[in-house]
């Protein structure tokens, strides 16, 4: 037998129909989370390869250093450090966890070296490693672009490529990408 909510002035049975009996917000599916995850790395790759060519660009353009950059790179970190966290937490394929991983110790080094310890490495035996965790971590992200799909590693190729060509012009200037 239906009772009157003396406060709403509506019967009870009316409110069931209308409220969903689980007022706790829909969960997101695995599937839906992984999506999202690779998307945020996708993004990251390609804004990574773009700010590059500005840099280089600015490079070449006679600018020494754009302090900014370190503060993105920062926020980069935070953003791979999540995405790593949950697909660690969703067991996904290790190449989900490695590649960012790689990116990530990339930039904390980079971090380390031009804004913590402001050496200028480029021109000691430190480059050698440098480069080569540099090189690591952009194949790492159009391995990860592809492993979400072709259209998005072809789409972090050609972002990578591009940043790649002002780093050549930038050599070809002033004497270093």
């Amino acid at each position: 037998m239906p009772f009157k909510n003396p406060l709403w002035g509506v019967q009870v049975e009316q409110c069931l129909l209308v409220m969903p009996l689980k007022l706790q917000p829909k969960e997101m599916n695995n599937q839906d989370l992984h999506r999202k995850v690779d998307l945020a790395v996708f993004s990251l790759a390609n804004l990574m390869n773009i700010i590059m060519l500005v840099v280089f660009l600015a490079r070449a353009a006679g600018v020494a250093r754009i302090n900014m950059v370190g503060g993105i790179w920062v926020a980069f970190i935070i953003v791979l450090s999540a995405a790593v966290w949950l697909n660690i937490r969703g067991r996904r394929e290790w190449w989900a966890i490695v590649l960012p991983s790689v990116l990530m110790a990339f930039l904390i080094l980079e971090i380390i070296l031009d804004y913590v310890l402001k050496i200028n490495f480029r021109s000691t035996h430190l480059i050698g490693p440098y480069l080569l965790l540099y090189y690591l971590a952009l194949f790492g992200m159009i391995g990860y672009a592809f492993q979400i799909g072709k259209r998005f590693g072809f789409i972090t190729l050609l972002t990578y490529f591009i940043h790649q060509s002002a780093m050549l012009y930038s050599y070809f200037w002033v004497g270093h990408g």
